[in-house]
């Protein structure tokens, strides 16, 4: 193995462009810096310097060294340099574009214990369930289903993959015959999802069968853009369809009721995902951190 050190003294001769200088910057004696160097001319079997009593240059070898090594000693410099971050408390605010249904079971949980531990730290974030251009939009980070993204996109996976529930409230099926297969949710009152203004039509409930996809297209009494969709159920007005992980807890304690579970789909795992992965505050990396799954 290589000596390090006497690497490290190389590149620092050569950006001095002087023994003398060099020796100074690192605290030790011309003397002792001109043996290292020799110490590893010898072991490469190299000339590295051209030297006078009045100038110095590197040779061939020497510059098609240093161009190599350069680059890699900065890049330790600055993780090494990165740690002191640590030392100082972290600031800044990160904006995130999601999926409602992502922000309310995965985002937001966890990140709890980060903006209770940095309270320097502040986090927006937008629920949307459309596609958006999010550098074009000014957020940090985006966060939606699936890692099917664009090639300049940085995916991060942050939760299991996504199974989807039918729910609804003992009390709303109360003397109501419980649907035993899709057909029969024609007879119910549905309690329906819409993406956005611009959509015409509510969210299409996907459903399997035997390996195949069956879409199913509500006509709901009630139609609403967020989480207030388990609150109806809660509240008795139909039967909805969402993300599992929103409804454990009222499936656990029998609030709500989960129906035709052999046909519950399961979709791929949320992803945060962001334009490149270079160049990212110390806030955003620990955001990141909080939301990678484990």
């Amino acid at each position: 193995m290589h000596n390090f050190n006497e690497l490290n003294y190389f590149i620092i001769i050569a950006e001095a462009k002087s023994f003398v200088k060099a020796a100074k910057s690192l605290g030790v004696s011309s003397s002792a810096l001109s043996h290292s160097m020799r110490n590893l001319e010898t072991r490469l079997n190299l000339r590295l310097f051209n030297r006078t009593t009045r100038s110095m240059s590197l040779t061939e070898a020497g510059e098609q060294l240093y161009k190599q090594l350069a680059p890699l000693y900065q890049s330790i410099n600055d993780e090494v340099s990165a740690l002191g971050q640590f030392l100082n408390t972290p600031s800044g605010t990160i904006r995130i574009n999601a999926a409602s249904l992502a922000v309310e079971s995965i985002i937001y949980p966890k990140l709890i214990p980060l903006l209770k531990n940095y309270p320097q730290v502040k986090i927006e974030i937008v629920c949307d369930n459309n596609w958006v251009d999010i550098v074009k939009q000014g957020f940090d980070m985006g966060c939606r289903i699936g890692d099917d993204l664009p090639k300049e996109m940085i995916a991060v996976k942050i939760s299991e993959p996504l199974t989807m529930a039918l729910v609804a409230s003992p009390n709303y099926l109360k003397n109501r015959m419980i649907p035993k297969c899709i057909k029969d949710l024609d007879q119910h009152q549905l309690i329906g999802f819409r993406i956005s203004a611009q959509h015409a039509t509510e969210l299409t409930w996907e459903f399997t069968d035997q390996g195949h996809i069956i879409k199913y297209q509500p006509s709901s009494q009630f139609a609403i853009n967020n989480h207030l969709r388990k609150q109806a159920a809660l509240d008795g007005l139909g039967i909805t369809w969402m993300g599992r992980p929103n409804v454990e807890k009222q499936l656990a304690e029998g609030s709500l009721i989960e129906l035709l579970t052999e046909f519950a789909i399961t979709y791929e795992p949320f992803y945060i995902y962001y334009p490149s992965r270079k160049g990212h505050s110390n806030v955003f990396k620990l955001v990141l951190d909080a939301l990678k799954y484990k």
